[in-house]
């Protein structure tokens, strides 16, 4: 049975044993390198329109080659490749032109008015276009250009997608609403966006990708209603569907390419660029086409990034299966197991107990989901390169490999051994020279009243606390600095917090004279149960008071010491909150630990793989220590 649990244990990881990446070819830079703004890809696969702001519409074989290109008198926003090869474009200079396979013009339309954005369907039988400050769609005859008719939207719109096979019209106005047409011109639905439309793309199947301000892809159904939404690290500039619709690219402002699998889960992603402007597949859906503002074409082979999706949730089906079948055949060993030792009345007193173990199930639910998941999460996500709701890329022990390059983290680990240090003298020794003192007052009420008069000040949040010492600390007008100037010291007076030299041991004395409310309670509730006759046997047999604290008290006092050490270790490697407050890791780097590192890498920078992989280090050192601890302090049980 053990062997089987290890099984199943070991499938879990299988799905992210065989990393998949997309590989680049090599890029090209199309005509004097102005910027990419549309991309085509022609439906036999061998050629590739591309749009530029410099007035030209280009088209190249898939190396890179120049097939022909075509001038406009401003900038060619959109192109289309068609199925018998001609070639669409429209124009800021208020044309639509169309040329054939050669690059020989067919025929050129005048609408008047800057044309925003033009579409077409594979076969040319479906070309819309959107005008500058008109609120009707247009379509264009795609033998003559002449308009052919024109349905109004009764909004501004900003971009227009055809479906390839020419059933499905989408727009997206500048109102926040996309409105989906079918293929007469019937406006089949309207529907709003979260955020301002940016980019947008249709599949024939009437699903719609609509890219929003927001930093969001979001897919709606061919009924308007939203379906899935897929995250980008700036808002798209481009997206487009796979010729199967189930896989969707994505360009950014920020030079990131994407691409997302129809529920919006994210499958690979790169940066090449300062900006991405448009993207494309190729009809196979293996190659990505992508274009920058530096007018760079790049070439991305995607197939084995698309293909390891579909493993991957072949896998998992299989390993949820398994895990299944695993489950049934555990729980029929175990009724098996109880049948033939005759222990199946356990169920009788389970169910007797049904309303008990009722109200315990809350509490375990809960205990599980805010604590051991998280727990268990971080262990297996320290091995990925993880982004919550993205791709999460199996990377091996390179996030710990990139720890012991990281400077932030040699760094803190210098400042956290000196923390550790200093730490555990603040939390054992003080607290016990208060808790003795305490202990051997001989009055009751006196040490009722000293023992009250520590623990109230537990009612201080611990953020005042440490922003009461942060103003002390303060250069010009802090306690210290000031009482330094008032007994003629003023020379001495300094930056505490602003000097790498000091922080740290500026960081170190906050809360001074450091007698920790709950080490001093332990160490008080140890002290009050040693036995007062061995302590009066002491003294009859001629102890002194350093004698009993050194042969009585001390080894008496061994379990509290243990527990002290491990609570203070723990809070010690843990904590940054005081560092986070103060002084966030500065100046420079010199009150940086681990734990700081790990939130930045979390919240700041996203990179939770990393962060997890911080943490789980940190469990590591805690859980050795821990068990040395346990091994070399012996208590009185031991």
């Amino acid at each position: 049975m053990r062997k089987i649990a290890w099984l199943a244990i070991a499938l879990l990881f299988v799905p992210g044993l065989f990393p998949s990446a997309a590989s680049a070819q090599e890029p090209w830079v199309v005509d004097d390198g102005g910027e990419v703004t549309s991309i085509s890809a022609g439906s036999d696969g061998s050629r590739l329109a591309v749009g530029s702001r410099s007035a030209k519409a280009l088209v190249y074989d898939l190396s890179g080659k120049l097939i022909f290109e075509t001038k406009a008198n401003n900038v060619v926003n959109a192109v289309e490749l068609l199925d018998n090869g001609d070639l669409l474009a429209a124009s800021d200079d208020r044309k639509l032109y169309a040329y054939d396979a050669q690059g020989e013009p067919l025929w050129t339309a005048d609408l008047k008015r800057q044309v925003k954005s033009m579409s077409a369907s594979t076969d040319g039988s479906v070309i819309a276009a959107v005008v500058q400050r008109n609120n009707d769609l247009l379509f264009i005859d795609g033998r003559t250009g002449e308009p052919r008719g024109a349905v109004p939207i009764g909004t501004t719109m900003k971009n227009v997608k055809v479906s390839g096979s020419g059933s499905w019209v989408l727009v997206g106005s500048t109102d926040q609403y996309a409105h989906l047409l079918d293929g007469e011109g019937n406006i089949v639905a309207k529907f709003g966006a979260k955020g301002q439309i940016q980019a947008i793309d249709v599949t024939d199947d009437g699903i719609s990708a609509i890219g929003t301000k927001l930093g969001e892809v979001e897919l709606f159904d061919a009924g308007g209603k939203a379906a899935h939404a897929a995250k980008t690290r700036d808002y798209p500039t481009d997206v487009a569907f796979s010729a199967d619709g189930r896989t969707i690219a994505a360009a950014d402002l920020s030079g990131y390419f994407y691409i997302f699998d129809g529920n919006g889960k994210k499958l690979w992603e790169t940066k090449a660029g300062n900006a991405g402007r448009a993207v494309a597949f190729d009809p196979q859906g293996k190659t990505l086409y992508a274009g920058t503002d530096d007018g760079r074409m790049l070439a991305f082979d995607v197939g084995s990034v698309i293909a390891a999706s579909k493993s991957d949730a072949r896998m998992k089906t299989i390993v949820w299966g398994s895990a299944a079948l695993l489950g049934l055949a555990l729980a029929a060993f175990l009724l098996g197991w109880l049948r033939r030792r005759n222990k199946l009345g356990i169920f009788k007193e389970i169910w007797r107990s049904k309303w008990i173990y009722a109200g315990l199930a809350p509490s375990f639910v809960l205990i599980f989901a805010f604590l051991y998941f998280p727990a268990f999460s971080g262990l297996f996500h320290s091995l990925y390169q993880w982004q919550p709701g993205g791709r999460t890329t199996f990377i091996g022990l390179d996030n710990f490999k990139r720890m012991l390059h990281d400077p932030f983290v040699t760094k803190g680990i210098g400042n956290l051994v000196i923390l550790i240090v200093t730490g555990l003298i603040k939390t054992l020794i003080p607290p016990l020279i208060v808790a003795e003192l305490i202990y051997h007052l001989r009055s009751k009420k006196l040490q009722y009243g000293f023992r009250t008069a520590f623990t109230a000040s537990m009612v201080i949040p611990s953020v005042a606390g440490l922003l009461i010492w942060q103003n002390f600390y303060d250069p010009n007008l802090g306690l210290f600095n000031n009482f330094l100037r008032l007994i003629g010291l003023g020379s001495w007076a300094h930056g505490w917090l602003g000097d790498p030299n000091t922080a740290l041991w500026a960081l170190i004395f906050i809360g001074f004279p450091f007698v920790g409310i709950l080490q001093l309670l332990v160490f008080y509730a140890g002290l009050l149960s040693i036995s007062e006759e061995m302590v009066e046997s002491a003294k009859i047999d001629g102890a002194t008071l350093p004698r009993i604290i050194r042969s009585i008290h001390l080894p008496l006092l061994a379990g509290q010491f243990k527990f002290l050490i491990i609570l203070g270790l723990i809070g010690i490697i843990q904590d940054f909150n005081g560092i986070l407050i103060v002084t966030g890791g500065g100046p420079m780097d010199s009150t940086y630990v681990p734990a700081l590192q790990m939130y930045y890498a979390a919240t700041k920078f996203s990179e939770l793989g990393y962060a997890s992989a911080l943490g789980v280090s940190m469990f590591a050192v805690i859980l050795i220590i821990t068990i040395v601890n346990l091994k070399f302090i012996k208590t009185e049980d031991q």
